[in-house]
């Protein structure tokens, strides 16, 4: 990680003027092998502008407004960080340490990414509670992805567009709706396919990286969305292409009244079957062969597709021999929406199946007609 990435930028907010500037004071510069640049703010509403308009990787705020002539939180009224941390959940991702010397507001809810930390004993709460926050690695992340966003569209723009843009007139990309659909498909293929230390493809990925989640279109199904009972733990892939699927404008149902899908087993029933060596190398090239669906993990030869683990999905074979087609309807009410297969592995899936079910058995040749080939040697 570079140092600009190891730098985290905090908001702190706190109406009391002389507590803030105790904290200001107090609180550390480095923390957790990150840096810590803090930005203060005295003031609930301001505040609220600059979570709208400005980016930050972390908010520590006070929650109560500061009353001279009351303890705090006396009056669910005067929660008035609960507002500004509305406002981060409906505009960015930041994760947010809210403290108070008072008690915590009704709706105050705490998550992996949300903490609350009692002031009333000085600054160890709130340490402790930014401390979960950075273990868990995601402020990091988070800003390390928004950097390479503008790292990624600046060099687009100024490397391929300003270069080509005179080329391009009278294109669609005169169409500035095109064009940010351009530079976001661009930027998002970029950063999801390349290693982020190089310029260089991934070649292997984790298993997890085969999925979408939650899937971006949530009205329609596609090709390759994996599909879970409501009633027990079986998991479906559907087959059928997402043209197909499309709910078009002013209809209610797709052109597709039956969904083809595959049904799924578990991977450990399978290969426990097979014939495993003894030796430790040998055995991971017969896993590397049977993860990526090779002739002898099943019969007929291309019968598998492997579906690597999921959240509550375990380790899968696709069976091609165990296809089946209902009705639209009984889609929706039977099974609930679980993960869609990302490209290209959706298309694999399609492109494997399709093989599967179009080979063409013919007769073999003898060899003994064929001796005259053999080279003399």
């Amino acid at each position: 990680m570079s140092i600009s990435n190891k730098t985290l930028n905090i908001l702190l907010m706190d109406d009391d003027a002389e507590v803030l500037q105790q904290l200001c004071d107090s609180l550390p510069s480095e923390r957790k092998n990150y840096y810590l640049v803090w930005e203060s703010c005295g003031d609930f509403d301001d505040a609220f502008k600059r979570i709208s308009t400005r980016r930050y990787d972390l908010v520590v705020t006070d929650l109560y407004r500061d009353q001279k002539t009351q303890r705090k939180g006396l009056e669910p009224g005067n929660a008035k960080g609960l507002i500004n941390i509305e406002a981060i959940r409906q505009t960015r991702f930041c994760p947010v340490v809210a403290f108070s010397d008072g008690s915590m507001p009704e709706g105050f809810k705490e998550g992996p990414f949300t903490k609350f930390a009692d002031k009333s004993g000085g600054n160890a709460d709130i340490l402790a509670k930014l401390d979960l926050l950075l273990d868990t690695g995601i402020p990091g992340i988070a800003k390390k992805l928004h950097d390479e966003l503008d790292g990624v569209g600046a060099e687009y723009m100024w490397s391929f567009l300003e270069k080509n843009w005179d080329n391009l007139k009278g294109t669609e990309l005169e169409n500035s709706e095109v064009t940010e659909r351009l530079i976001r498909r661009r930027a998002a293929i970029q950063m999801g396919r390349l290693n982020s230390n190089s310029s260089f493809e991934l070649e292997e990925v984790e298993g997890l990286e085969f999925y979408i989640c939650p899937k971006i279109s949530q009205g329609e199904y596609r090709l390759g969305e994996i599909i879970k009972s409501k009633q027990t733990n079986e998991f479906r892939v559907i087959l059928t292409p997402h043209c197909h699927l499309r709910i078009q404008s002013g209809e209610t149902m797709p052109r597709a009244d039956m969904v083809l899908t595959i049904k799924t087993f578990p991977a450990m029933e399978i290969v426990k079957q097979k014939k495993w060596d003894k030796n430790p190398e040998q055995q991971m090239d017969q896993l590397r062969r049977r993860i990526k669906n090779a002739p002898e993990i099943g019969r007929p030869e291309g019968r598998y597709w492997f579906l690597p683990r999921f959240g509550t999905m375990e380790d899968l074979y696709c069976d091609f021999m165990s296809i089946e087609s209902m009705p639209y309807a009984d889609l929706q009410n039977k099974y609930e929406p679980f993960a869609v297969l990302d490209t290209p592995f959706a298309e694999a899936l399609q492109a494997c199946f399709t093989r599967f079910y179009s080979a063409v058995g013919v007769g073999d040749l003898k060899p003994e007609r064929f001796k005259h080939l053999i080279p003399q040697m």
